[in-house]
C-alpha cells in the first residue's frame, strides 16, 4: 500500500509539473497532507526539482581538487579463479550466445590449504561468484547455500561465520561450486566473458564479524587447486589432491578495468573492502535534496532533516522494536538526490551494533518503488562502519531499516557520486534558454557515461558500445577535449590482433569505429594513436570487405545480427538493415581512406577510396528508389545517406521533400526512432539546408524530455508516448519498461549539433589544423561558445544587429580557419576588424568566405 500510494502521488506530482508548473506549491501541500494523514509522518512531500532549478546541473563541474580513487583505496589482492580446463579466458572471439540459466550447471571443485597461528574469535568466510556453494573446512560441512537466480545481480556475496570449524595450524578448505547466473555483456575481452558468464569464484577469510574490513587470513589465488570431477572423500583433510590441476586465475578482483564492466561486479557491493572503481575516477559525497516520504512502521525517526543538510556530523537516528521486522513493518525513507547521478548509496553508521538495511534505487520514482533495475539489496553495516549499495546510475533511493536496534545512529546517508575528473573547456550559450539547458544536459549526460571506459550508460549496460560512442565521443571531444579515456575505449572496442570479428559483433558498429576514429583524429590530431591502430585497422577493413556482394551491396555473409536502430525492420537481418548498413559503410570507407592517407599508406587509401565509390554506384543503382530519388521512406536510412555524403543536390532535395520534411510533424509515429539515430537525422536536415527545421525538432524532441523533468538525456523517447508513468512507456531493445536508461550517451547529440551548426565549428584537418566556421543564428538573437583544440580554445560569437549578423572569433595559433560570414547579398563587402577584406561568395551569395591563417581576435561583418 505504501509503494502504491507514493507512486500515485509521484504521478500526480509529475503531471502537475508538466501541466501547471506554477502549481508546484499546491501539489506539495496536497502530497504532504495526504502522506501525513495516511502514515502519521511529519515531513512534507514536495514536488521534485526540475532541471532548470539545478545550476550547474553537473555537481562536479567546478571541482578543483577531485578526491581520486587511487589516492585513498588500495586494490584488493584476492583473485577470481575457476577450473583451468573449463575457462573461457583463453578464447578471443566475441560470443553473443550466453549459457542459459540452467545450462552448464555441473559442479566445480576447489581445494586449498592455509595455516593459522591462532583462531580469532569471529572469523568470517566470504565467497562470491557461484550461484551455489557447499563449503567444507577441515572435513566438516560449514555451509550449503544457493542464491536466487531470479535476482538482477549476476553474483552474490555469501558471508559465513566459521570460528568453530577452524584450528590453529594447517587448515583445509574444500568448495563445491556451480557457476553464477552471470550477466549479458558484449565484449571481445576474455576477462569480461569469464566474469559475465558467471565462471568465477573469489574467496577470503577475515578475522572479524560480518562486514568488518581488516587484513585477510586467507584469499583465493593461483595456488589453489581445482577439478571438474570429484573422487570419494575429496572434501576431507586426508584427501591427496596432488593430481588436481592449479586453478585458472583471472587476476585480482580489482586488478583490471575489464572486471568493472557490464554490471558483472554489482553483487560485490557488500564484499568487504571492494570498490571496483578505476584509480583515475573521483568521488564526491552528495546529500539528498529532499525526503519525498517517510514511513515509520514499528519504529520512529529523529532528525531526518539532517540527511539533507550536507553535514555528516549531524546525527540521524532510528528507533526499532526488539522483535524482528517484516519489510512491511520496517521504517523506511524515500530520498530524492535532485538529479541523475552515477555512484552508490553510502551509509555511514554511528551505531554501536551492526545495522541491517535494504536499498533500492531508481532513475525515476516509479522505477525505485516498483521495479528497481538492480533489485532490492540487503546490507549489513558493522558498528561505526560504512556500507555501500551497488554501483549504478539513479536519482531516487528507498532505504528500509531492518534490524540492529533498539537505536540506530547514522552520521550520513548520501550518494557517493563517482565521476571522471575533467574540465568543461567547451561551452555554448544563446538567447534561447531551452537550448542552453539542452546543451548542458547533453554535456552532463556524456560526462556521466565517462566511467571505467566511455560507456553507453551507467545503469545499463555499463559497457562500451561503438554506436553510442560515435555520438557521445563527439560530445566529449567538443566539451572536454579528453584523450586518454577516448583512446583506451576505441582501442578496446577494436580488440587485439588478429581482428576477425565486427566491433561489438555488429557490422554497423565496425563502420562507426572508422567514423568515430576519424572524428577523434580531426579533433585531436593524435597521430601516435592512429599509428598504433594502423595494422588492426587494415585487418578490420579486410574482414568487412567479405561482407559485400559483387554488386557492392552489404550481404551479411558472416550471418551476424544487424543493427541500425531500435525501430521496426532496422534491427535483425532485414532488407532495410542491409540497405542502411550499406550506406553507413560508404561513409566508413571514405573516412578509413582519409585516415590511411594521413598515415602515409597511400596504396590502401586509394583502394578504399575506390571501394567507397563502388558502394556509392551500387547504392544509386540498387538501393535508390527511382520514383522518388530517395533511399526509401525511413528517416534513419536516408539520414545515413545524407550524413555520409552519398547524395547529390537532386537527391538531397528529394529526401527532404519526401522523407525528412515530415520530421516533427507525425504525432503517432509507428516507425519509432531513438535519440541515437535522431542525431544523424538532425545532422542530415542541416546538410540538406533545413537547419531551422532541425532546431525546431531539437526543441520538440529533446526539449520534450527536459520539460518532462529530465536531468540527463534518456535512452529512448517520443513526444507522443504516455506520460502518466513515463518511464514504463519508454521503448528500447524492442521492449519497454523501467530497464530503459535515463542517462544514455547516445542521446547527447544536440550538444554536438549546436556547436557544429549554430556556432558552426567543424574541424576539417587533423587536430584542428584547418577548420570551417559557419555561424548560423537561425531564429536566435545571439549565440556564443568555445571549443577545445590541441592549440587552445577556439571561440565564436554571433549576434544579430540592425545591419546584419556580426561574428567575433578568437583563433589560436596553429589553426587555419575558413570562415563563412552571413552577408545577405553578393554585393555586400566583408569587414574584418573594421577593414574591408577580399572574399568569395558562397550559398548563392548569402555568405562571404574568407580564410584566416593567423592567430588572433577577429570582428567580422558584411555591409
Amino acid at each position: 500500500m505504501m509503494e502504491k500510494t507514493i507512486a500515485h502521488f509521484a504521478r500526480l506530482q509529475r503531471g502537475a509539473v508538466l501541466k501547471l508548473s506554477s502549481a508546484i506549491g499546491v501539489v506539495g501541500a496536497l502530497l504532504a497532507l495526504s502522506s501525513a494523514a495516511a502514515f502519521g509522518q511529519d515531513l512534507p512531500l514536495t514536488a521534485g526539482l526540475r532541471a532548470s532549478q539545478l545550476s550547474p546541473i553537473d555537481p562536479a563541474r567546478d571541482v578543483a581538487s577531485p578526491q581520486l580513487e587511487g589516492a585513498h583505496h588500495t586494490p584488493l589482492t584476492e583473485e577470481y579463479i575457476w577450473t583451468a580446463n573449463d575457462s573461457t579466458a583463453a578464447q578471443d572471439k566475441l560470443i553473443y550466445k550466453f549459457p542459459g540459466l540452467m545450462e552448464q550447471t555441473e559442479p566445480h571443485y576447489f581445494r586449498h590449504s592455509f595455516s593459522l597461528s591462532i583462531v580469532p574469535p569471529q572469523p568470517t568466510l566470504y565467497i562470491a561468484g557461484p550461484r551455489s556453494v557447499k563449503v567444507w573446512l577441515n572435513g566438516s560441512l560449514a555451509e550449503s547455500v544457493e542464491s536466487d537466480t531470479s535476482s538482477p545481480l549476476g553474483m552474490h556475496t555469501f558471508a559465513i561465520p566459521i570460528a568453530k570449524f577452524l584450528k590453529a595450524g594447517k587448515n583445509i578448505i574444500a568448495i563445491e561450486a556451480i557457476r553464477g547466473r552471470g550477466v549479458t555483456g558484449f565484449a571481445n575481452s576474455p576477462l569480461v566473458r569469464q566474469q559475465t558468464f558467471g565462471q568465477v569464484l573469489v574467496a577470503k577469510i577475515l578475522p572479524a564479524a560480518e562486514g568488518v574490513e581488516t587484513e585477510p587470513l586467507m584469499i583465493s589465488s593461483r595456488d589453489w587447486k581445482s577439478s571438474i570431477s570429484a573422487q570419494a572423500g575429496w572434501q576431507n583433510t586426508s584427501f591427496d589432491d596432488s593430481l588436481w590441476k592449479p586453478v585458472q586465475s583471472i587476476g585480482a578482483i580489482e586488478s583490471d578495468i575489464e572486471l568493472f564492466q557490464w554490471n558483472a561486479d554489482a553483487g560485490l557491493y557488500d564484499w568487504p573492502g571492494y570498490d571496483g572503481i578505476s584509480k583515475f575516477l573521483a568521488h564526491m559525497p552528495l546529500p539528498a535534496t529532499q525526503i519525498l516520504a517517510t514511513y515509520t512502521g514499528r519504529g520512529s525517526f529523529s532528525h531526518p532533516e539532517n540527511l539533507t543538510s550536507g553535514k555528516d556530523s549531524n546525527s540521524f537516528t532510528v528507533a526499532l522494536p526488539s522483535s524482528p521486522l517484516t519489510d512491511a513493518e520496517a521504517p523506511s525513507l524515500f530520498l530524492d538526490f535532485g538529479r541523475e547521478l552515477t555512484g552508490r548509496v553510502e551509509i555511514v553508521s554511528d551505531s554501536d551494533t551492526p545495522v541491517t538495511v535494504s536499498i533500492q534505487m531508481g532513475e525515476s520514482e516509479s522505477e525505485a518503488l516498483k521495479n528497481p533495475y538492480l533489485g532490492i539489496n540487503q546490507l549489513t553495516i558493522p558498528p561505526h562502519g560504512t556500507g555501500h549499495g551497488p554501483k549504478s546510475a539513479f536519482r531516487y533511493a528507498k532505504i528500509r531499516f531492518l534490524g540492529g536496534g533498539p537505536k540506530l545512529c547514522f552520521k550520513a546517508i548520501h550518494v557517493d557520486h563517482i565521476y571522471y575528473p575533467v574540465q568543461y573547456l567547451g561551452s555554448f550559450e544563446s538567447s534561447d534558454k531551452m537550448l542552453n539547458r539542452i546543451w548542458e544536459i547533453g554535456a552532463y549526460t556524456a560526462h556521466l557515461c565517462m566511467q571505467d571506459g566511455v560507456w553507453d550508460a551507467s545503469k545499463r549496460d555499463r559497457g562500451r558500445w561503438m554506436g553510442d560512442m560515435d555520438v557521445s565521443g563527439r560530445v566529449i571531444e567538443d566539451v572536454f577535449g579528453e584523450r586518454s579515456l577516448m583512446e583506451d575505449t576505441l582501442d578496446r572496442l577494436m580488440g587485439s590482433a588478429p581482428v576477425d570479428q565486427h566491433v561489438n559483433g555488429i557490422p554497423g558498429y565496425s563502420a562507426f569505429w572508422f567514423t568515430g576514429v576519424a572524428d577523434y583524429y580531426r579533433h585531436t590530431g593524435s597521430k601516435k594513436f592512429l599509428e598504433r591502430e594502423h595494422g588492426r585497422m587494415l585487418q578490420l577493413l579486410h574482414y568487412v570487405d567479405q561482407e559485400f556482394d559483387v554488386r557492392g551491396i552489404y550481404a551479411n555473409r558472416t550471418k551476424v545480427w544487424l543493427y541500425v536502430d531500435w525501430s521496426p525492420d532496422l534491427n535483425g537481418d532485414t532488407p532495410e538493415t542491409r540497405r542502411a548498413t550499406t550506406l553507413e559503410y560508404y561513409r566508413a570507407y571514405r573516412e578509413a581512406a582519409w585516415l590511411l592517407r594521413e598515415l602515409g599508406d597511400t596504396s590502401n587509401a586509394d583502394q578504399y577510396t575506390q571501394k567507397a565509390e563502388h558502394i556509392k554506384a551500387a547504392a544509386d543503382k540498387y538501393l535508390l528508389d527511382s520514383r522518388t530519388d530517395t533511399f526509401g521512406p525511413r528517416w534513419q536510412t536516408n539520414a545515413a545517406a545524407v550524413v555520409g555524403g552519398m547524395t547529390d543536390a537532386v537527391q538531397s532535395k528529394a529526401i527532404w521533400n519526401h522523407v525528412l520534411s515530415s520530421v516533427g510533424h507525425i504525432k503517432y509515429n509507428a516507425y519509432i526512432i531513438s535519440p541515437y539515430y535522431n542525431y544523424y537525422v538532425i545532422r542530415s536536415m542541416a546538410k540538406v539546408g533545413h537547419r531551422q527545421a532541425a532546431l525546431d525538432w531539437i526543441r520538440q524532441y529533446w526539449g520534450g524530455m527536459v520539460e518532462e523533468g529530465a536531468t540527463s538525456m534518456w535512452e529512448a523517447y517520443d513526444p507522443s508516448w504516455y506520460k502518466e508513468d513515463f518511464h514504463a512507456s519508454l521503448q528500447a531493445d524492442n521492449r519497454s519498461g523501467y530497464f530503459v536508461s535515463l542517462a544514455h550517451g547516445w542521446s547527447a547529440g544536440p550538444t554536438a549539433w549546436l556547436m557544429e551548426e549554430v556556432l558552426g565549428i567543424e574541424p576539417t584537418g587533423a587536430g584542428f589544423n584547418t577548420v570551417d566556421i559557419r555561424p548560423d543564428l537561425l531564429d536566435m538573437q545571439w549565440a556564443k561558445g568555445a571549443e577545445p583544440t590541441p592549440h587552445g580554445l577556439l571561440k565564436v560569437e554571433a549576434r544579430k544587429e540592425a545591419n546584419g549578423t556580426t561574428v567575433t572569433l578568437d583563433i589560436p595559433q596553429g589553426v587555419t580557419a575558413r570562415v563563412l560570414v552571413p552577408s545577405g547579398s553578393s554585393s555586400a563587402k566583408l569587414l574584418v576588424n573594421g577593414i574591408v577584406r577580399s572574399s568569395t561568395d558562397t550559398e548563392d551569395g548569402m555568405r562571404k568566405v574568407i580564410t584566416l591563417g593567423t592567430a588572433g581576435h577577429y570582428d567580422l561583418e558584411a555591409e
